[in-house]
């Protein structure tokens, strides 16, 4: 039955309804809620968005009789139950239904048509969609109702998606579900697909996954999920972990001299005779060595050759220099071939293994959390995260290429710390950022979809934000409203307001993969992995530790 929440009043418009709200509508409507107008006294359905409450009092105007009453603190509460008490609404009409979907209204609701609650699958009937329609997926519940989702098309993933919020505001858990969804797909004839998944992991908030597969639970479709750690991480011996080493035969020689230079100075400032200096003598043997063996296992050459160019009067590198550069690549050597080991002749992350993650379908979770990267600074991060993107960005392009047309979901958390703003984020020099504005501005016509995470839009690199085209964002500081609005295309200013105060689990969804075509307030679903690793026992642990019942 339906729920009559208001009624129209005059001097509503085609794009925007005044509205008195019912007793029922009073208890129930929040802001941003979407609403039914029985336009025409029913023959048409209007769908809108509750922008505005106002609630009216007769006896509490300002300037009325009672205002000096008010001023000397005296309330008239014997008059409440007999004054004129309301609320309106201020609603903005997005869309009539049609045969094919939403079309745009040509005729404004009459006073006194219903507004109601939107009923069931109300929403997908309006919107031209059937239930289980391949390639849309629902996500969570409409602000305010229990069993309505917003529709997004899985089609226009491709178009990179932004998912943005600060501490606390359950951003993490939202991707988590937002993977879950993706893990099985409907395709058509009542099957079921998962789109292939690489995740950046910061702090282990998606290992739950993992878990639970070794555990011999199903993460969706698919077929394996697999756990990066770096080579010294405690946990390289578990199962279905893969420790990470690299190759360096995927980078220029400019490439790797920046980032051995950049590795020794902390990335500050790189010092560009250093630089250049390094990059001639990593090209003397180009055509000999691969740098992965040049760097490896043939380093006195490389201390060889840059004595020989800085020797004599006509040394092409001055010999101050040389001697950074020498301490540079001891460094370098010592540290990541060493030490961490995560430069090898015997890589386990190439080609193989970005065909086996699409041919799976598989999840893989490169781990940086304080388990899988122990004391890995974040200069070597920015090298593998730059190496796994020019694997990627090589072996879709192969894929199109040569017409074998693959997809890839690939999930980057604290996405400013490989493609950092240099006017709001000073984390200096990034390997990873050249790579990853690559793939934003050119990966989506071979298959690879980007999937950013954040605490701080405005951290994020411009060029690489601005081709975001789908944006689900939770609770923002307030100095990243304008720039999440201005970036996403605009938004309706009651929405904009309200992203610094949004709840917990709440969020806007706007942009491409938005079947709707408009921003909605939606309440994140249940996951049905559990979030474990971003739980916090705050309350527990010191019971535990110090209650006096124990001592």
């Amino acid at each position: 039955m339906a729920i009559i929440v208001g009624v129209v009043l005059s001097g509503s418009t085609s794009s925007e309804a005044r509205v008195q709200l019912t007793e029922k509508g009073e208890q129930i409507l929040r802001e941003g809620m979407l609403v039914v107008i029985d336009a025409e006294r029913g023959r048409e359905q209007l769908l809108a968005r509750v922008d505005e409450l106002r609630p009216v009092h007769e006896f509490y105007s300002e300037g009325d009789i009672w205002s000096e009453a008010r001023r000397r603190g005296v309330r008239p509460e014997l008059l409440d139950n007999i004054a004129r008490r309301y609320m309106l609404a201020s609603l903005t009409i997005l869309g009539k239904k049609g045969p094919r979907g939403l079309e745009e209204p040509s005729r404004p609701p009459l006073p006194g048509d219903y507004v109601r609650l939107l009923e069931g699958k109300e929403i997908m009937n309006m919107l031209g969609l059937q239930p289980g329609e391949p390639g849309i997926i629902i996500f969570g519940e409409l602000l305010g109702y229990s069993n309505v989702g917003a529709p997004l098309d899985v089609e226009n993933i491709t178009m990179h998606i932004g998912v943005f919020g600060e501490t606390g505001s359950g951003k993490s858990y939202g991707v988590g579900y937002l993977l879950e969804l993706l893990s099985s797909i409907s395709v058509g004839e009542g099957e079921r697909a998962a789109l292939p998944a690489l995740i950046i992991d910061a702090n282990g908030d998606y290992l739950d996954y993992h878990q639970v597969f070794v555990r011999g639970g199903s993460v969706g479709e698919y077929k394996f999920v697999k756990r990066l750690v770096y080579p010294l991480s405690p946990a390289r011996y578990k199962p279905y972990t893969v420790p990470i080493t690299i190759t360096l035969d995927v980078f220029t020689a400019r490439e790797i001299a920046e980032f051995i230079v950049a590795y020794k100075s902390g990335g500050v400032e790189l010092n560009e005779l250093q630089v250049a200096g390094l990059e001639r003598v990593l090209r003397e043997f180009e055509g000999v060595y691969g740098f992965t063996e040049l760097l490896v296992n043939r380093v006195n050459e490389v201390y060889e050759e840059l004595a020989a160019l800085s020797r004599g009067r006509d040394a092409v590198i001055h010999a101050q220099t040389a001697r950074a550069i020498h301490a540079a690549i001891e460094k370098f050597h010592r540290d990541l071939v060493e030490n961490y080991g995560i430069v090898s002749t015997k890589p386990s992350l190439g080609p193989g293994f970005v065909d086996e993650l699409v041919s799976g379908p598989g999840m893989a979770i490169l781990d940086f959390s304080a388990e899988g990267a122990p004391g890995v600074p974040l200069p070597v991060r920015q090298l593998v995260v730059a190496y796994l993107l020019r694997l990627l960005y090589k072996a879709f392009t192969d894929y199109k290429v040569s017409g074998r047309e693959r997809y890839l979901l690939l999930v980057i958390e604290e996405a400013q710390n490989y493609a950092p703003n240099p006017k709001t984020y000073p984390v200096s020099w990034s390997l990873a950022r050249d790579y990853l504005a690559l793939i934003a501005t050119q990966g989506r016509k071979f298959g690879i979809s980007l999937l950013l995470v954040s605490q701080r839009p405005v951290f994020v690199d411009p060029v690489v934000a601005s081709m975001i085209n789908t944006w689900i964002v939770y609770r923002l500081p307030v100095d990243d409203v304008s720039f999440v609005s201005r970036a996403a295309g605009g938004l309706p200013k009651p929405l904009e307001k309200r992203l610094p105060k949004l709840p917990r689990g709440v969020a806007l969804v706007h942009g491409q993969m938005n079947v709707l075509g408009f921003p909605v307030l939606v309440r994140t679903g249940k996951r049905k992995v559990g979030h474990v690793m971003g739980r916090t026992r705050v309350v527990e642990t010191l019971r535990n530790l110090y209650s006096k019942k124990r001592s």
